[in-house]
């Protein structure tokens, strides 16, 4: 019986350097179709494997490290491909996969930013709360690092801010466009 579970163990390691590489291969553009059939031959050895009983507990380890390994690899591997579909990443002349360089530019206009803090600061007078002039810059700063974490979040979206009054109290919601 342990020598059975160990040879289980040795095939499926075998199985993984093996998928490893072929998906090397499909990420450096050696390969042209995803080693999905491989992959999932290995998902499903695996998923038998965790319903028997292992009686060692080295060789329990060393199942649970190999299931492991396999994990990472795969969420590894769904989000470089995924990223290559989406367009975040792209495969360069020599067939290696390379980050796609966005242009930075801001998530939301200055002035827009400016007209939203001193129609929030007048939303808040109207509801009789305090507004202080000297609040618009504090203002300013948490409307601009709002922007950027909504903007990120957003795919690099442009973010515009309006302005209302729901319950009597005046609140600043996030459009993506």
């Amino acid at each position: 019986m342990a020598d059975e579970s160990k040879e289980m163990l040795d095939r499926l390691e075998l199985d993984l350097v093996a998928l490893k590489h072929e998906y090397d291969l499909f990420l450096n553009g050696k390969r042209r179709a995803e080693p999905m059939k491989e992959r999932k031959e290995l998902e499903m050895k695996l998923l038998v494997g965790s319903r028997r009983t292992i009686v060692g507990n080295a060789d329990q380890l060393r199942f649970n490290n190999l299931s492991g390994r396999y994990w990472t690899y795969a969420n590894l591997w769904t989000r470089t491909v995924r990223d290559l579909e989406e367009g975040r990443t792209h495969r360069d002349t020599g067939g290696n996969i390379r980050r796609t360089s966005v242009e930075q530019r801001d998530p939301v206009d200055r002035e827009h930013v400016d007209r939203v803090a001193e129609a929030l600061l007048e939303a808040r007078r109207a509801c009789g709360l305090a507004g202080d002039p000297s609040d618009i810059p504090s203002i300013r700063e948490t409307l601009y690092a709002r922007a950027l974490e909504i903007s990120a979040s957003g795919g690099g979206k442009k973010v515009e801010f309006v302005v209302s009054v729901e319950g009597g109290k005046p609140k600043v919601k996030a459009v993506l466009s």
